[in-house]
């Protein structure tokens, strides 16, 4: 099941990955600036972004869709 990688809080997100891309778990997907102060967004778990769905950097709403990752597949 994709994992879904929301904004935490309102601001200004700034893509770090890109499709394909694979991440561990903790690894930043993404960096959110709000009043001055900036902090990573980082995946939920290992896999695969499968989209990014901030283009740039954009204003976005806390709970904002930012990027979807595909889990690693454990064998």
């Amino acid at each position: 099941m994709p994992a879904h990688v929301e904004a935490p809080f309102q601001g200004f997100v700034t893509p770090l990955v890109r499709v394909g891309d694979r991440v561990e778990i903790g690894d930043p997907v993404a960096m959110i600036e709000a009043m001055k102060m900036e902090a990573a967004i980082t995946a939920p778990r290992s896999g695969t972004i499968v989209r990014v769905v901030v283009d740039g950097t954009e204003s976005v709403a806390g709970g904002d869709l930012v990027v979807v990752l595909e889990p690693a597949v454990r064998g």
